[in-house]
């Protein structure tokens, strides 16, 4: 399917499951929003890091759940049985089981993954500042204090691109493992590297679609933005507005996320060998 085609109707599948989202997992929705809000009252208020760590814990423990629930619908009608975790939800979303489970650990082993990818090219950008500053006017290897001002106006250009593809590096990587919840849920076993064929080709795509489709919360957060920083605002108004931040998210981010990438791996899938 050409890019273009999948750009728009992931974007239509993402907003075309909200409605039917909020039916299925509006309780998990609601206490994730609430939690984030909390996180945000946190933050806001000058929370220790003890309580800021507690609460962004939360945070991610409910976005987990709802993020479980939006899946079980999204996915609902396409697993097997026999080979996949049932599709079936609690009230309003609220469960914990196989699914969240397989959730939690794409997201651990996907973190590691990034994280060693990161050192890696954290450590590939080190060797490209010594290389350019060992080139520069002043450089005296057995003088770290020489180093810095070795690196001259070319040299910094080197830097900045050499600074821009690992960043390119580590987002492409992320996109190429966008699938890996999908492909966890809907089949037999987590999958996070063994997910990667699934976006051979689709990284752009990938992207573009999820630009897209998160304009419609930033412009929701933006505006919320705006609100809170009115002057002389009750606490109980800051309260409300972060709140309605958690709901943005939690709302209508991410079940437009879950049905963008239902709608990328199921075509993904079909289109394997």
């Amino acid at each position: 399917m050409p890019a273009r085609a999948l750009i728009v109707g992931g974007f239509a599948a993402g907003a075309r499951f909200v409605a039917p989202a909020w039916r299925g997992a509006w309780a998990a929705m609601i206490l994730a929003g609430a939690a984030i809000g909390a996180f945000l009252d946190a933050a806001a208020w000058g929370a220790g890091p003890a309580w800021l760590a507690a609460w962004l814990a939360l945070a991610l423990l409910t976005a987990t759940v709802a993020q479980g629930a939006l899946y079980r619908l999204a996915l609902a009608p396409r697993p097997d049985p026999s080979k996949s975790p049932p599709m079936s939800a609690g009230p309003g979303g609220l469960q914990w089981g196989r699914v969240e489970t397989r959730l939690l650990a794409v997201w651990l082993l996907s973190a590691v993954f990034l994280f060693i990818l990161g050192l890696l090219v954290f450590v590939a950008l080190l060797a490209c500042a010594y290389a350019v500053a060992s080139a520069g006017a002043g450089f005296v290897a057995a003088d770290p204090a020489t180093w810095a001002p070795a690196v001259d106006e070319r040299g910094r250009w080197v830097l900045g691109l050499a600074g821009t593809l690992g960043a390119a590096a580590l987002i492409w990587a992320s996109l190429r493992l966008r699938l890996a919840p999908a492909a966890s849920i809907a089949g037999p076993r987590v999958r996070v590297l063994s997910a990667w064929p699934l976006t051979r080709g689709l990284a752009a795509p990938i992207l573009a679609a999820t630009l897209l489709i998160a304009l419609p919360p930033a412009a929701l957060l933006a505006v919320l933005a705006l609100l809170s920083e009115a002057k002389g605002s009750p606490m109980i108004i800051d309260g409300a507005i972060n709140f309605a931040k958690g709901m943005a998210v939690a709302g209508l981010c991410l079940p437009m996320n879950a049905g963008l990438m239902t709608y990328l791996f199921e075509r993904a899938d079909a289109a394997a060998p």
